[in-house]
């Protein structure tokens, strides 16, 4: 263990960061990161949609506008996400990174220390979907944004634990390698019993802060290969998944570097913006410029392919189980 500082702050020990205690030591850094320039209980808001200079946390995507907050439970808080008509989530994720709730519009939910799996403070992910990109439309994602509400009867500074930085990149190196592995998205997030630990821990390198299945699923797999991993320009075609469009459902494709953050600017589409095909199905382009549906990547590149609110966890395994066996990324003219 080695002497380190944190905003300012000695920390006794600096912790070796394991594949035994990874999940802990991740979720700690963005506690740490957000507890360096938030106040406990209080919420920041991401106004404009995720790009390489505007992320926070590992594999952000322009689907939504992001709000973060870390939140003390001691003595009870209630946590608010008010009534609205379109896609809003406040997932509650506790210090060992399993997803404890997730409030739609309209939900509330009240937690002590004893409502967790560990610790007292709880990080909150909170995504509000975009109507449109014009100013109607981001104006009305604001206000939402800003009647989130936190009750705490505590506000106490969270402390960082101390774990080793240089240790901490190389376990989640180490996962992110193993993405391709991680082939099982309805076991990736959720409580302790709705996870494989092996999934769970990949999942967490790789898409730190993920939603359970029944709220979203994200695939990783349909990786590119060849010259397509190098940039040349390629295609993929995916059929229409089994979402509730009706609700505010949509799927989309995200590009990422190798180390899966943000590096384009024209890093992702989703299917509201996207040319569809008569059968609902859309093919989403790489560096093909001037053809439909491109996105903008560079070699080493990867992707999450997300898809927002499944009718049923049957319709969409059997989906993900299709598409893993039939959807390539192949060269396109």
């Amino acid at each position: 263990m080695i002497a380190t500082l944190f905003a300012g702050q000695a920390i006794a020990e600096s912790i070796e960061v394991t594949l035994e205690n990874f999940t802990i030591a991740e979720t700690d850094k963005y506690m740490a990161e957000h507890s360096a320039e938030h106040a406990v209980n209080t919420i920041r808001h991401s106004r404009e949609p995720s790009s390489p200079d505007n992320q926070f946390v590992i594999t952000e995507n322009k689907d939504v506008l992001y709000s973060h907050a870390l939140v003390d439970t001691q003595g009870g808080v209630t946590i608010t996400n008010p009534d609205w008509d379109y896609l809003t989530m406040i997932q509650i994720i506790d210090e060992a990174h399993y997803t404890l709730h997730v409030l739609y519009a309209g939900e509330s939910v009240t937690l002590t220390p004893e409502d967790l799996t560990t610790g007292r403070y709880v990080f909150l992910n909170m995504r509000t979907g975009l109507k449109s990109t014009d100013e109607d439309g981001v104006a009305e994602a604001h206000a939402h944004q800003d009647a989130f509400s936190i009750e705490a009867a505590s506000a106490e500074p969270y402390t960082p634990k101390g774990f080793d930085s240089e240790s901490l990149d190389a376990v989640r190196a180490s996962l992110v390698a193993r993405a391709g592995e991680a082939d099982k998205p309805e076991l990736f997030f959720g409580r302790p019993e709705d996870v494989d630990p092996e999934m769970f821990l990949i999942a967490t390198a790789v898409g730190w802060g993920g939603l359970p299945y029944e709220d979203a699923v994200y695939i990783s797999t349909i990786v590119p290969e060849g010259a397509a991993a190098e940039g040349a320009c390629s295609a993929m075609t995916l059929p229409r998944p089994p979402l509730k469009f009706d609700e505010g459902a949509f799927f989309s494709v995200t590009t990422y570097s190798a180390d899966s953050w943000i590096v384009e600017e024209n890093f992702a589409l989703n299917n509201r913006a996207a040319e569809t095909d008569d059968d609902g199905s859309v093919t989403f382009r790489y560096n093909c410029p001037g053809q439909p549906n491109n996105i903008d990547v560079q070699p080493g590149w990867t992707q999450v392919i997300r898809l927002y609110q499944p009718v049923s966890a049957e319709a969409i395994s059997d989906y993900v189980e299709r598409i893993n066996e039939e959807v390539k990324i192949e060269p396109a003219g």
